[in-house]
């Protein structure tokens, strides 16, 4: 049972590297530069993940169904904190090390786990996707405001609410409340249907971007070794470790699969690349958070398959 799911999802995750060092090669070429990236980041965030946000979240969300649904939140949360906790356990309080707790503690929540979980789970991708929209609620604000003063190691960074709302967050909470005050069904099919559209065009996009950010790092400023020891202990061995145990413990993997199946592929997942966007926008060590970041990011191509493999193998 390991061997055979372990190469469908390794398939699966080498399938979005391939993507991704196809567009690491054309930005070192030239031909896709830096400004192209930017706009199709601002493109994807601000139109094409929304539009998507909204549509999986109106078609999926029945709060009457899924009594349960405020788990996700509470989900990002807590692993947000776990990891912040095991970071610094094996860190300590040093202040020139504040970079890679963020590192170890945020982890890119949809623009690798939705492609892999497009890849594994097309049946369930609408709901999959919904989870991952859920669980950010509880994400993102600890990220962008601890997660930004530790990346850029400055204790004093202000910490502005314009950089908590963002275009996916308000998505998420505007689809939301359509859902749970039944405005979302004087939508029009019309107007869902193009926007369906639109969402279709989040995953590759997400693909080729964090493929051409990852390709424009260089590894000529290495982290120490046993700083990436400690990084990678704690994204690939002792988060996923964790939710293994405690979600094998509680038995929700009987009741709740796919939640399970994304809190695994969530917990092994690389840092959030929003963390090099902060470094660069906001002050810190660049050039060796990057170098950190694309090393995490060869790690990922063997954990990832790893951990969902084993959870799958246990729990069938």
């Amino acid at each position: 049972m390991f061997l055979p799911t372990f190469t469908t999802v390794f398939s699966a995750v080498f399938q979005l590297f391939i993507i991704s060092a196809v567009a690491g090669v054309l930005v070192r070429t030239k031909i896709v530069s830096q400004t192209h990236i930017q706009a199709l980041s601002a493109v994807t965030v601000n139109i094409f993940l929304p539009c998507l946000i909204v549509v999986k979240t109106v078609s999926q969300f029945d709060p009457s169904g899924f009594a349960q649904w405020w788990i996700l939140p509470l989900a990002g949360v807590l692993i947000s904190l776990a990891g912040l906790g095991m970071a610094f356990a094996l860190f300590g309080r040093r202040p020139e090390k504040r970079a890679y707790i963020s590192m170890a503690s945020f982890q890119n929540a949809i623009y690798i786990v939705l492609p892999i979980g497009q890849l594994v789970f097309p049946d369930q991708f609408d709901r999959l996707a919904l989870y991952c929209f859920l669980l950010i609620l509880g994400l993102s604000p600890i990220m962008w405001s601890v997660g930004k003063v530790l990346i850029s190691g400055d204790k004093d960074a202000a910490i502005r609410w314009q950089d908590f709302v963002t275009p996916p967050l308000v998505a998420t909470l505007a689809a939301i409340f359509l859902v749970v005050s039944g405005t979302s069904a004087a939508i029009p099919d019309t107007l869902l249907s193009a926007m369906d559209l639109l969402g279709q065009a989040t995953v590759p996009l997400a693909v080729f971007i964090l493929g051409a950010t990852l390709g424009s790092i260089s590894l000529k400023d290495m982290p120490p070794f046993t700083d990436v020891i400690r990084v990678t202990g704690v994204k690939f061995i002792l988060m996923p470790a964790a939710a293994f145990a405690v979600m094998y413990g509680l038995g929700l993997y009987q009741s709740m699969p796919l939640f399970c199946s994304v809190i695994i592929l969530q917990t092994s997942s690389p840092p959030a690349t929003n963390l090099i966007l902060m470094v660069r926008n906001y002050g810190g060590d660049a050039r060796s958070v990057a170098s950190m970041m694309l090393l995490q990011y060869l790690v990922c191509i063997l954990a990832m398959p790893l951990w969902l493999s084993l959870w799958q193998t246990f729990t069938r």
